[in-house]
């Protein structure tokens, strides 16, 4: 039996570099990826004294098309470079200890430019390697169905490599994209929105929740991973776009993160697996706009994002649910593989474990969601009563009733005087359960804070001394008198009582 001899063929390439995402701008993580690893194995080896000193700058230049991603890292040895860019999907990484193991994301540039350029120098080595792929001439072999050439045959021939000279202690990696052909990786604003989510990046200095959260995964043995990232078209610094006021399509507060809540995901050997935080808002019946890009509870690996928004929506009894809170599960457990599209990751005994656990632990939260709406809507059940009930009063000290308007008046406010009741029971019935609920405590506090909901039952209230308004219609007979009067009835029962009462004037005025 002849050796069997797998043939890889060049269509993989393509599938590879543009058939596995579905956003293009995943580039930006892979090579952000790929240099944190590196600034971790630096400091490892001493190139680096500390992660701080690591740098990961990202340059967009819109006119020239260009885009670079370089860090102060290992670099790669001379020896090593050809074998780094040829050994697609076979990396030497350790997936226990690395963001990125498959290998598979350096060629991601080939499907957005012209040429794919990287180029690197290895502490100690007075050696610049650069390596060039001519992404055009891969399009034109993909393309032509003559060339029956394999994968590795295709990279070799549009791969050419040069050498030069370089300073002895520098290590760095770049890599250059040009001529970009995708409009969506130029876009400055949209990148930086991205990066900002996906990226390993530090919170917003001006969020007053960070050292809350890193204090708690700290007690927990749990370090945030975190590297400077810097997107050099006004060398920013990227961070967490986390904020307190949540706004809504039109830009205007719509609600504010009041807290910080924890928790943690176990196994059934009860060992730690994820840990979590999530926001508290005043108003977590309240959807958040996509305006605000940190909506969701989002799953992290390494701190590096994996999928979107939506990736955990599935575990809430609702859908939607997820999108009323903003927050963060970190899987810890080395356990947990990323797929190769990095949007979930692949199924295992833990990953299963992870979902059994999250889903029971999200139901609680869509019950806090729930709760939250209850306070809002029963605390307007009762203002409203309270404003009718003034309203009434003041009806009676400034004008007379007609004998309609005064049953149709009292009817509608018995009708708001019993659901109010109502209401302040199940809010006091939701003020005992927060006694034990630290979140809902809070929710409690801000929705009900010091609210006065002392107010009159309508069945005790005196009715005396209240006149009949005289309905004189002087141009009817008596006989038409009485039909108009059953007419304002009937308009009584059947309209709100402001709309009623207006008819019924203007009526009253054309007869008179």
């Amino acid at each position: 039996m002849s050796e069997f001899k797998p043939h890889i063929g060049k269509n993989v390439i393509e599938t590879l570099t543009l058939g596995m995402y579905e956003d293009s701008r995943f580039i930006y993580r892979e090579y952000v990826q790929n240099a944190a690893d590196q600034i971790d194995v630096a400091v490892e080896e001493g190139i680096l004294e500390k992660k701080s000193k690591g740098e990961i700058n990202i340059t967009i230049e819109i006119h020239k098309k260009c885009i670079s991603v370089e860090d102060n890292a290992t670099g790669i040895r001379s020896e090593d470079v050809l074998h780094f860019l040829g050994d697609v999907a076979n990396s030497q990484k350790d997936r226990t200890k690395r963001k990125g193991f498959r290998g598979i994301g350096r060629l991601g540039g080939l499907g957005y430019c012209k040429t794919l350029v990287f180029e690197t120098s290895y502490k100690g080595e007075n050696v610049k390697s650069k390596i060039t792929l001519n992404a055009n001439q891969l399009r034109e072999i993909i393309e032509d169905k003559s060339i029956k050439m394999d994968a590795a045959a295709v990279i070799s021939v549009i791969t050419t490599l040069e050498k030069f000279k370089e300073d002895v202690e520098s290590h760095y990696f770049k890599v250059k994209l040009n001529e970009v052909t995708n409009e969506e990786l130029l876009d400055v604003k949209k990148v930086t929105e991205y990066l900002s989510m996906v990226a390993p990046v530090p919170f917003k200095q001006a969020f007053p929740f960070t050292e809350k959260i890193h204090s708690y995964f700290y007690v927990n043995n749990i370090k945030i991973e975190e590297y400077d990232i810097h997107l050099n078209i006004n060398n920013e610094k990227l961070h967490k776009p986390y904020k307190i006021d949540i706004y809504d399509k039109n830009g205007i507060s719509k609600a504010k993160i009041l807290d910080v809540s924890f928790f943690k995901i176990r196994n059934e050997e009860n060992e730690l697996i994820a840990i979590g935080w999530y926001g508290v808002s005043d108003l977590l019946n309240f959807q958040i706009h996509e305006s605000n890009i940190e909506r969701g509870i989002r799953l992290r690996k390494d701190n590096i994002g994996i999928g979107s928004e939506i990736t955990l929506s599935k575990f809430f009894g609702q859908f939607r649910q997820n999108l009323n809170y903003i927050g963060e599960v970190h899987a810890i457990s080395p356990s947990f593989i990323p797929n190769a599209r990095r949007d979930y990751f692949n199924d295992n005994k833990t990953t299963q474990a992870f979902e059994k656990e999250l889903k029971e632990f999200f139901a609680s939260l869509g019950g806090l969601t729930q709760e939250s709406s209850k306070l809002h809507n029963r605390k307007k059940d009762i203002l409203l009563y309270k404003k009718e009930f003034d309203n009434y009063q003041g009806k009676i000290q400034n004008r007379e009733f007609t004998k309609r308007e005064k049953e149709h008046f009292e009817l509608e406010l018995k009708k708001l005087s019993k659901k109010a009741f109502l209401s302040k029971e199940k809010i006091d019935r939701i003020r005992q359960k927060s006694v034990n609920n630290e979140n809902l405590q809070i929710i409690y506090d801000n929705i009900i804070d010091d609210s006065d909901f002392d107010f009159p039952n309508y069945e005790v209230i005196s009715t005396e001394n209240i006149g009949i308004y005289p309905i004189t219609l002087t141009k009817l007979n008596e006989n038409e008198k009485l039909v108009v009067e059953e007419i304002f009835s009937i308009i009584k029962e059947n309209l709100p009582l402001k709309k009623a009462e207006m008819l019924v004037k203007k009526i009253a005025e054309h007869f008179n």
